[in-house]
This record gives C-alpha cells, sequence and structure tokens, in this order.
C-alpha cells in the first residue's frame, strides 16, 4: 500500500530532537517517527489485553 503524508504540529525543541535521534539511527525523520508510531501503537494494544491502563 502506498504511503499518504501527515501533518502535524510539533513543538521546534521536539523536532530538533528527533532530527538528532534519526540522524544517530542512520534513518530518515519520517522513518522514526512511523516506527516511533507503531511501537505505541503496540504498546496500546498490549495494555488494553491485560486490563490496566497503568502499565508502562
Amino acid at each position: 500500500m502506498p504511503k499518504v503524508p501527515l501533518n502535524v504540529r510539533v513543538d521546534p525543541a521536539l523536532l530538533e530532537t528527533l532530527k538528532t535521534q534519526a540522524k544517530n539511527e542512520n534513518r530518515t525523520l519520517s522513518n522514526l517517527i512511523e516506527t516511533a508510531l507503531k511501537r505505541y501503537l503496540e504498546r496500546g494494544s498490549l495494555r488494553s489485553k491485560d486490563g490496566g491502563a497503568d502499565n508502562p
């Protein structure tokens, strides 16, 4: 499936941190954010299955 653009607004300091992290990991900013979102959703799915929203 082709990827689609997503526009979001973030704090300038956060953007700089994300860019630095992407560079440190030798990946694009888009790939870093996409991977982070996928991990966030996976963790959220695990939490809801465990029944505890307090699990980090």
